[in-house]
C-alpha cells in the first residue's frame, strides 16, 4: 500500500512538471536573442560568412582569413550589441527548437524574397564628363 503510494506520488510529480515544462513551449528564455532579433543577426551573419567567402578568399593582400573572417563577425556581433556568447547560446536554443527555427528561417527567407531586386538590380553609373583641354 505504501510502496503503491510513493509511486503513484512519483508519477504525479512527473507528469505535473512536464505538463509545467509543455505549457510554455513558445516562450524564449531571458538570456537568448527573440525570434525577431536572432533573425536579424542571422541575416547580418550570413551576408558576412558569403563576403569572406567570396572576397576576403580571394584578397592577396588578407594574410589571415579566418582571423579575418572572425573579425567580420565581431562586428556583426558588436553592430547588434551582442557577445559571441550570447550568440552562441541563441543558437543553441534555436538548434533544440526547431519549430521556432522554423519561423526565423521563414522571415530570412520572405525578407530575402522581398529585396531580391533591389539586391540583384544593376546599380545605375553616373558618367563622368569628359575634360578636354
Amino acid at each position: 500500500m505504501r510502496r503503491s503510494l510513493i509511486i503513484c506520488l512519483l508519477a504525479l510529480a512527473a507528469g505535473s512538471s512536464l505538463l509545467n515544462a509543455c505549457s510554455n513551449r513558445k516562450a524564449v528564455p531571458a538570456d537568448v536573442l527573440s525570434i525577431d532579433s536572432m533573425a536579424s543577426v542571422m541575416m547580418d551573419v550570413m551576408i558576412a560568412d558569403q563576403y569572406a567567402f567570396q572576397f576576403q578568399k580571394k584578397d592577396s593582400t588578407i594574410k589571415d582569413k579566418l582571423k579575418a573572417s572572425q573579425e567580420l563577425l565581431d562586428e556583426v556581433f558588436s553592430l547588434h550589441h551582442i557577445s559571441r556568447e550570447e550568440f552562441k547560446k541563441s543558437v543553441e536554443f534555436y538548434e533544440s527548437r526547431p519549430d521556432l527555427t522554423r519561423r526565423i528561417y521563414d522571415s530570412l527567407t520572405i525578407y530575402s524574397n522581398k529585396h531580391r531586386g533591389e539586391l540583384y538590380a544593376p546599380k545605375p553609373v553616373k558618367p563622368t564628363p569628359l575634360q578636354v583641354k
